[in-house]
């Protein structure tokens, strides 16, 4: 079998594969054996005029034609061999995001039975909590948008989206799809899940390994870790000391307080990530600034879009686009401000949101290994203290680029609400001119984005500021039997990237 890819189908037009197969590589119908969709996306690069591209796996009757879209199919195959023997059947695991959930997983499936700890808590108790937070501005600090279980993801948009696509984290889909998702996420370019999906997939992933014989912990915070002669001798959870085999660590990017526990434990270095702000605009705005006026949006979806503007030595890009979705208060510490964007599987709100960054290093925030992270908070900060509140400060994109004193309300999807400042404060100078330059950029590029758009502020947690120095095993520089994985180790970003983590580390495991 051979994979053809730029198969060309434009979306108003009804699908048939096989016609369009024998069309592209003239084939009479009868030589076209048997074909199967492996990838789908969505070519929108010209407005009104927007195209499905597939790629097919096809076998045919006789030799293939030749065309240099038609090319060797390699099926990805698994890479990492196992290289330790493990003799405790209850290896425990640091946090129930997508690294340690599948982690989990791959453990459970090879006969383990690991013990899962989280400071957070359930799906259904993280709503109430986060609900009591978006509604009276009561923050639980262990249990909210950032922490408990399936992590950060699990409200946001539930994107499937990795810049590494191999064996690992096709099969983290694959174990989605066996939870519950569509397996339209297989062959989707950019696939997602929604909140509301992940988080019946979510709980579907708890219950089966609870019939695996696991156990999950919540409200059980890791307060400490004993290293000694190279290894962790013992953790502290809730006040309770454990002398587990190995401890496999998969923190989220918001793990402050594990992070400066282990700093003077074991090796961690800042890392780059990326500020800025979340931009929301009407969907229907969005629908026609990027696919047009003539397309129909029942059979393309929300618009979505992901944009970028070299600004100098400088960039500044879209992250995190959410189509018809919703900003949210996404704070996590007592006084701090953070946002995040999240949407449903139907992506059908009024709104659209997407954060607009630009990348910062140490030039900015200092060499320290937690640096990164205190400047995050030192936004964060700045910005509760902005409106003495969580509300968050907001402006019109086009009022933060000319400066203009509007005090005026601006309408926005965020909760509590919002209060109309000056966003030109939170940020140093070089950080707020790269940013307001890219809004003219892409006001003049995509027409109206600036002058129809609202900055909602801050946008801090992009990617983890700290990296846990590891081996290429994944072991930690500092302890043979720590085990780092996951977005917030500084490995990963993002739901499958994360999950993939998860499954790599224990294709090391044997029992």
């Amino acid at each position: 079998m051979k994979l053809l890819r730029n198969i060309s189908i434009p979306v108003d037009k009804t699908l048939d594969i096989e016609k369009e197969i024998c069309t592209k590589l003239q084939l009479g119908h009868q030589e076209l054996v048997s074909c199967e969709i492996r990838r789908k996306s969505l070519d929108a690069r010209r407005r009104n005029n927007l195209v499905w591209q597939y790629s097919a796996l096809i076998e045919v009757k006789g030799e293939y034609p030749s065309h240099p879209d038609l090319l060797e199919f390699k099926e990805k195959l698994p890479y990492i061999e196992i290289d330790q023997k493990l003799n405790d059947k209850q290896p425990v695991i640091i946090g129930a995001g997508p690294a340690g959930l599948f982690a989990a997983l791959a453990l459970a499936d090879k006969g383990f039975c690991p013990i899962i700890f989280d400071q957070g808590d359930t799906i259904i108790e993280r709503e109430a909590s986060i609900r009591n937070f978006w509604q009276k501005g009561i923050l639980d600090t262990q249990s909210n948008v950032q922490n408990g279980e399936g992590g950060a993801g699990t409200f946001s948009d539930g994107k499937l989206t990795s810049r590494n696509q191999d064996f690992y984290t096709h099969k983290v889909l694959e174990y989605l799809v066996q939870f519950g998702a569509s397996p339209d996420i297989l062959i989707n370019a950019h696939p997602h899940l929604g909140t509301d999906k992940l988080k019946l997939i979510v709980t579907a992933i708890r219950e089966y390994l609870v019939d695996k014989g696991c156990e999950f912990h919540w409200k059980h915070k890791l307060e400490d870790i004993t290293v000694e002669n190279g290894g962790v001798r013992d953790i502290t959870i809730n006040g309770e000391k454990y002398s587990p085999e190995i401890v496999i660590l998969a923190p989220g990017n918001a793990a402050r307080e594990l992070f400066r526990m282990l700093a003077n434990k074991i090796p961690l270095q800042s890392k780059p990530f990326a500020v800025g702000f979340r931009i929301e605009h009407e969907q229907e705005f969005i629908n026609y600034l990027f696919y047009g006026d003539k397309t129909n949006i029942d059979i393309t979806g929300a618009a979505e879009y992901r944009i970028k503007a070299a600004i100098g030595n400088k960039s500044v890009f879209s992250f995190c686009m959410c189509p018809g979705g919703i900003v949210v208060n996404a704070a996590s510490e007592k006084n701090g401000l953070v946002t995040n964007g999240m949407s449903w599987s139907k992506r059908k709100g009024k709104y659209a949101n997407s954060a607009i960054v630009t990348p910062i290093d140490e030039k900015t925030f200092g060499s320290e290994p937690l640096a990164g992270m205190q400047y995050q908070e030192m936004i964060e900060k700045k910005c509760f203290k902005l409106t003495s509140s969580y509300l968050a400060p907001v402006q019109r994109a086009i009022d933060f680029i000319y400066k203009p004193k509007n005090k005026m309300p601006v309408p926005t999807t965020f909760l509590p609400g919002t209060i109309t400042t000056d966003l030109n404060k939170i940020y140093e100078s070089g950080i707020t001119r790269t940013i307001g330059e890219a809004l003219k950029y892409w006001n003049k590029r995509y027409k109206g984005f600036a002058t129809k758009g609202v900055l909602i502020a801050p946008e801090t947690r992009t990617s983890s500021p700290v990296r846990i120095l590891r081996q290429p095993n994944m072991q930690s520089e500092g302890a043979e039997n720590l085990y780092v994985i996951g977005e917030g180790a500084g490995y990963a970003g993002g739901i499958i990237s994360s999950a993939a983590e998860g499954l790599k580390l224990v294709a090391r495991f044997e029992y």
